[in-house]
């Protein structure tokens, strides 16, 4: 990423589509939930429309989500990011409509909240239920 630090483009992510957020497997590395980990690759969600960009070799992922399900972040320093449970929930919701590639075995998912992925989930389309109780037995998450 050159010169500008991770959270430069975190920046440019967030002004290069009004309103997004940091989320998918972006935000699971940040919040090291993952061990893998995209160079020069910034993924966000946000409510207009799918969009690539690259800048400075820095590829700039938007995916459109519906408008009621845009919740669950936060601004940290001068960046808006996803909740690390929204953001594992943002990539299975985007994944069970086949959009995304997600590799439930990079996951950590004992550094997550199980009770507030319960809560998180409950607003998603029973496709997005159905993939994660199926990643939870298969990877004994517990009940979701």
């Amino acid at each position: 990423m050159g010169k500008n630090s991770q959270e430069d483009f975190f920046k440019i992510s967030n002004i290069l589509q009004v309103p997004s957020y940091i989320s998918l497997m972006t935000a699971l590395s940040y919040y090291e939930i993952t061990t893998q980990v995209q160079r020069e690759v910034i993924e966000s969600v946000c409510v207009k429309r799918t969009l690539k960009k690259t800048i400075e070799n820095t590829e700039f992922n938007f995916y459109k989500i519906n408008r009621t399900l845009y919740f669950d972040f936060l601004k940290k320093d001068d960046f808006f990011i996803a909740s690390k449970e929204k953001a594992f929930v943002d990539a299975v919701y985007i994944y069970s409509f086949g959009k995304y590639s997600f590799d439930f075995d990079s996951i950590d998912i004992s550094k997550l909240d199980m009770k507030k992925i319960k809560k998180i989930i409950n607003n998603f389309p029973e496709r997005t239920k159905q993939t994660l109780k199926k990643y939870a037995r298969s990877n004994k998450a517990g009940a979701i």
